[in-house]
C-alpha cells in the first residue's frame, strides 16, 4: 500500500533532496500548514523581520556558500519580497523564493490576499510559477532549483496554494522526481576552437587584462583561476561575487574591478586584449565603450548566457560556456604556449595601484570628525584572515571597499549592480548563518540602516554575532555630496544630526557603542570584537565626498551609475 503524505510533506522532502538545510522567511497565514510540518524537520529556520531582509539573507546565504536557498512567504509577504528579489537578479543569488496563497478554487474571484503573485516576480526573477497541482509540487521544485543555478544563476519564484499543502498525495509522486542527474546542474564546457582562439589572442597581446565578474564567482574553482594566471602571467582585477579569487597580495592582482575605486583599474584605457570572466559590459564600464577602454581593444568575453555575449558590443572570441570549467580548458591551453610577462605593464599597474593606496591612507589620521579611512585603517587590525565584509552604502562605504584588502574567495559582498542600498544588515546576517564560527562584519551607511536595521533582533535571537560599524555622517551621503556639486543644493539628502543607533542596538538585545572621537575607535572596536553577540558601532564620520561621487559629478550627470 502507497504510504499517504500531504503536499507540505512533499516540499519537505523535496527541499531536503536538494540539499537545503537552511530557510528564511516570515509566518503567514498562506504557510501555516508548511511550516507546521517544518519545524519538525531537521531545517535551521531563520525567521525575519520583513521578507526583503530575509531574501536578503538567503541572497548572501547562497552565494556564500554557493548553493541554492530558500526564502518563504505569505502572499503580501510576497510583495515585500519582489524587491529584494530584483536584488538578487543582479547579484546573481539562486534564491528558491516560495510563497503560499489563497485556496486554488477562490482565485480569481477575490480571494483572500489575492494578487497576480507569479505575474509580480517574473520580471525580476529567472521564472516564477504557480504550481498546479499538489502531486506536481516536486517537480516545479525541481524546476526551480535547476534554473536558479543553470547560466547566470538567478532567483526563481514558486506559488503554492494553501490547500495543496494540506492535500493528500501519495509517496510515489516524490519518487518521480527525485534528484539524481540534475541535483547539481551539469557544468557546460566550452568550445575548444573558441578557447585555443581565446588563449592565441591572450598569448599575441602586449598589455593584456583579465576581469572576473559574478559568474565567475558562482562555478570558478580558485585554485584553476590561479593556474590560469601563474600560467598567462596576466594581471586580474575582480568584482562583486568574483572578488578575491585570487588574494590581493598576489602579485599579478591588481585588485578591486570597479573602475573609481582602483586607478589602477582605470588603467583598462590601456589595455589592448581583456578576458571577461563572467564580468558584464554594464555601465559601470561604459557598456565596453571609448572611455573606459581603448577603443581598439579587443574583448575575450566568457559567460554562462547567451544572451550576455555580444549584447553592449561584438566580442573578438565569445565563449559561451559556465565560467568554472571554461577557465580549466584556458589553462589547459595556455600551459601548452610559452607565456612572456608583461613587465612594463605589470609594472605601470602595480605603480599606480600603490600610488593610489598612499593617496587613500594619507586620509587616515586621528582627525575629528573621523575620515571614513581613519575607520578602514582600523578595522583592519582586527580582521581575521577569513573574515567576511559586507559593504552597504555611499560615500563611507567607498573608501572602505577601496582599501580592505580581500585575501580568500566568498568573503565579500557589496551592494550589487541594482544599486539598492539597504542590503547590507541581512547580508551580513546570512553570511554569519552559512559561516558559523567565522567572522562576519557589515559596514553600512546611516541611511542604509534604516532599510533593514530590525534584522539586528534577528540577529540576537538566532545568535549571529554580526560586527556592524555605522558610518553616522547624518546625510543621504552620495547623493546629497552630487546635488550640491551639481545643482548647487541638497534636497531629500539631509538626515537628523546625532542620531544614537548604538541606542536601537542596544534596545533590541544587540551590544552598542556611541564612538564621536578617534581616540575612541580603537577600544570601541577591541570591545565590539569581543562581544560573544552582535554588536554596533555608531561611528561619527565627516562628511566626505568619495571618488565614486567626484567621478559623477565631473562626468556632470545626476547619477552615479
Amino acid at each position: 500500500m502507497t504510504k499517504k503524505l500531504t503536499g507540505s510533506d512533499l516540499l519537505n522532502m523535496s527541499l531536503k533532496a536538494e540539499g537545503v538545510d537552511t530557510l528564511f522567511g516570515i509566518a503567514g497565514d498562506h504557510i501555516l500548514d508548511v511550516l507546521d510540518r517544518m519545524v519538525d524537520e531537521p531545517f535551521r529556520m531563520i525567521d525575519t523581520r520583513h521578507e526583503s531582509g530575509a531574501v536578503h539573507a538567503a541572497d548572501s546565504y547562497a552565494r556564500t556558500l554557493r548553493r541554492a536557498s530558500v526564502a518563504l512567504s505569505t502572499t503580501p509577504g510576497h510583495a515585500n519580497a519582489v524587491p529584494a528579489l530584483a536584488n538578487a537578479l543582479h547579484s546573481e543569488a539562486p534564491v528558491v523564493n516560495i510563497a503560499g496563497s489563497a485556496d486554488s478554487p477562490n482565485l480569481g474571484r477575490g480571494a483572500m490576499q489575492e494578487i497576480d503573485q507569479v505575474g509580480i516576480a517574473k520580471p525580476v526573477t529567472k521564472g516564477a510559477w504557480e504550481v498546479p497541482s499538489p502531486e506536481r509540487i516536486p517537480e516545479y521544485v525541481a524546476l526551480a532549483f535547476r534554473t536558479a543555478l543553470s547560466g547566470r544563476q538567478g532567483p526563481v519564484h514558486l506559488t503554492i496554494p494553501h490547500d495543496y499543502q494540506s492535500a493528500t498525495v501519495d509517496a510515489s509522486d516524490f519518487e518521480r522526481y527525485a534528484p539524481r542527474e540534475y541535483s547539481t546542474p551539469a557544468r557546460v564546457m566550452a568550445d575548444p576552437d573558441r578557447v585555443r582562439r581565446a588563449v592565441r589572442l591572450l598569448n599575441s597581446a602586449n598589455r593584456p587584462l583579465i576581469m572576473a565578474g559574478s559568474s565567475a564567482g558562482a562555478t570558478a574553482d580558485p585554485d584553476e583561476v590561479l593556474r590560469l594566471v601563474e600560467t598567462t602571467r596576466i594581471p586580474f582585477v575582480s568584482e562583486d561575487s568574483g572578488r578575491a579569487l585570487i588574494p590581493d597580495s598576489h602579485p599579478y592582482s591588481i585588485g578591486l574591478g570597479y573602475l573609481p575605486l582602483n586607478r589602477a583599474a582605470q588603467m583598462v584605457r590601456d589595455a589592448d586584449v581583456i578576458l571577461m570572466l563572467g564580468k558584464r559590459l554594464d555601465y559601470t564600464l561604459g557598456f565596453g565603450g571609448n572611455p573606459p577602454f581603448n577603443k581598439n581593444v579587443k574583448f575575450i568575453i566568457v559567460d554562462p548566457s547567451p544572451a550576455e555575449i555580444g549584447r553592449a558590443r561584438t566580442a573578438e572570441v565569445a565563449v559561451l560556456s559556465d565560467v568554472g570549467p571554461a577557465i580549466s580548458q584556458l589553462a589547459d591551453e595556455a600551459s601548452a604556449l610559452t607565456w612572456q610577462e608583461p613587465a612594463e605593464w605589470l609594472s605601470a599597474l602595480r605603480n599606480e595601484r600603490e600610488a593610489w593606496m598612499e593617496e587613500l591612507y594619507e586620509h587616515a589620521s586621528p582627525s575629528m570628525p573621523m575620515h571614513p579611512m581613519y575607520v578602514s585603517e582600523t578595522l583592519q587590525k582586527h580582521l581575521d584572515e577569513d573574515a567576511h565584509i559586507t559593504f552597504d552604502g555611499g560615500d563611507y562605504c567607498h573608501f572602505l571597499r577601496a582599501t580592505v584588502p580581500r585575501e580568500r574567495p566568498f568573503r565579500f559582498h557589496n551592494v550589487s549592480s541594482f544599486g539598492m542600498i539597504g542590503v547590507g544588515i541581512a547580508y551580513g546576517m546570512g553570511a554569519q548563518t552559512a559561516l558559523p564560527g567565522t567572522q562576519c562584519v557589515v559596514c553600512v551607511g546611516d541611511g542604509s540602516f534604516g532599510f533593514n536595521g530590525m534584522e539586528l533582533d534577528t540577529m540576537v535571537r538566532h545568535d549571529l554575532p554580526v560586527k556592524i560599524l555605522l558610518g553616522n555622517n547624518s546625510i543621504w551621503g552620495i547623493d546629497w555630496q552630487i546635488q550640491k556639486g551639481i545643482y548647487g543644493r541638497p534636497v531629500w539628502t539631509d538626515l537628523a544630526q546625532g542620531t544614537r543607533y548604538d541606542l536601537v542596538a542596544r534596545g533590541l538585545g544587540a551590544y552598542g557603542e556611541n564612538v564621536q572621537t578617534a581616540e575612541e575607535l580603537e577600544p570601541a572596536m577591541k570591545r565590539a570584537f569581543a562581544h560573544n553577540g552582535p554588536a554596533l558601532l555608531n561611528i561619527e564620520v565627516d562628511q566626505i565626498i568619495s571618488p565614486v561621487a567626484e567621478a559623477a559629478i565631473d562626468r556632470k550627470v545626476g547619477s552615479h551609475g
